[in-house]
């Protein structure tokens, strides 16, 4: 399944600032939007730093990595994502696909 089948949306602490995530319906249900906030590889202090500054309660544990992908059709983050705790998907975003 691609990536952009679930109707995802880029994830923006202020207004015309950065993209620091995205959310995106649940592969299972598709009924629930999943969201994950992410730091760009190599940049991991600045982006992390930036989060935190606009995000009150964003832990480390819980910011993935982009690793490649400007777009949703070529977007790969680690690592996987797991929403199964609240009963929802568990599996990885690679190269716009989601598995």
């Amino acid at each position: 399944m691609k990536l952009t089948d679930l109707n995802p949306r880029w994830f923006v602490l202020q207004t015309d600032g950065q993209r620091v995530g995205l959310t995106f319906e649940c592969p299972h249900c598709r009924e629930t939007r999943l969201g994950i906030v992410f730091h760009r590889r190599g940049y991991e202090a600045i982006d992390d730093a930036y989060v935190r500054a606009h995000h009150r309660g964003a832990d480390a544990d819980f910011i993935w990595t982009l690793v490649s992908g400007e777009d949703f059709d070529t977007l790969t983050v680690t690592p996987s994502v797991n929403a199964e705790a609240a009963g929802h998907w568990h599996g990885f975003i690679t190269n716009g696909e989601i598995r």
